[in-house]
């Protein structure tokens, strides 16, 4: 008698989502726009299995500003030209906050934030091989809760030492302020920042490029994202505008009151 036929069962390669994401930590935009990714990512759902690498890259807003120089709500008004039309932002991030079940403290300090870009690169040198890239989430959103929930001044290494020691990064405060000291990945900070402008065209934060394709500018809700990431699952080959990779179709929709951070030319802090 003949064997019988056997029966090959294969599995469906997972579709990847690969998300660059252009931030700066002292942009409350950049906080909120990583809550909704985050939710929207952990809410995907389709038929076929999908997978998701976040990459995080610096964008500096205050390139020329002391660490602690200022309130982290007087900054803002450098990036938005009145009084009035910062009052009228600040009271659309609470209650866009709200929806997030977080309150924003404005009274914390802040400045210069390249300092915490370089613990940001050095974060994903250690976390990004996991698979779920869990310990980089978690560490970006110590953070952004440091910088914007807890009043806690991001561009002054004592504190970024101490979130470093937080994060498993550092076995110490003392050796996280030594790596600090150091500048290591200073370097690769700024051509990282040159190359978002220049190459990539940022012009503010956050900013978001899909599988090196599509762009998505502005903090976005989450129930845009579930769109877009089911529009790209449905057109993988879908004819860019734009032409050349990293700058092709524009995706998402402008939010209505500014959903993101301009990059403010200050005069230097004396």
């Amino acid at each position: 008698m003949p064997p019988s036929p056997t029966t090959i069962t294969t599995t469906p390669q997972p579709f990847h989502f690969k998300l660059d994401i252009y931030t700066d930590t002292v942009c409350p935009f950049s906080h909120l726009g990583f809550l909704s990714l985050t939710t929207a990512v952990s809410s995907f759902s389709p038929p076929t299995p999908v997978t998701f690498s976040l990459t995080y890259h610096p964008y500096i807003l205050y390139p020329n500003s002391r660490p602690s120089s200022r309130k982290l709500g007087a900054a803002l008004t450098y990036i938005y030209s009145s009084h009035t039309r910062t009052t009228s932002i600040l009271t659309h991030l609470d209650n866009l906050a709200s929806t997030y079940n977080i309150k924003f403290n404005w009274e914390g300090r802040t400045g210069n934030s390249r300092d915490s870009h370089r613990l940001i690169l050095l974060a994903q040198s250690r976390f990004q091989a996991s698979p779920s890239q869990q310990n980089l989430q978690r560490f970006m959103s110590r953070l952004y809760q440091a910088s914007f929930q807890r009043g806690r001044d991001i561009s002054s290494r004592q504190t970024l030492a101490e979130l470093g020691v937080e994060a498993g990064l550092f076995g110490t405060v003392d050796k996280g302020l030594e790596w600090l000291d150091s500048g290591a990945l200073g370097e690769e900070v700024d051509k990282e920042c040159e190359k978002a402008k220049r190459e990539i065209g940022v012009r503010a934060v956050p900013s978001y490029v899909v599988n090196k394709k599509y762009v998505v500018g502005g903090m976005q809700d989450p129930v845009v994202w579930l769109s877009l990431f089911d529009k790209i699952m449905r057109q993988p080959t879908l004819q860019l505008q734009g032409g050349g990779e990293q700058k092709g179709e524009q995706l998402g929709r402008r939010e209505e009151h500014g959903g993101n951070c301009r990059v403010v030319a200050v005069e230097n802090d004396t």
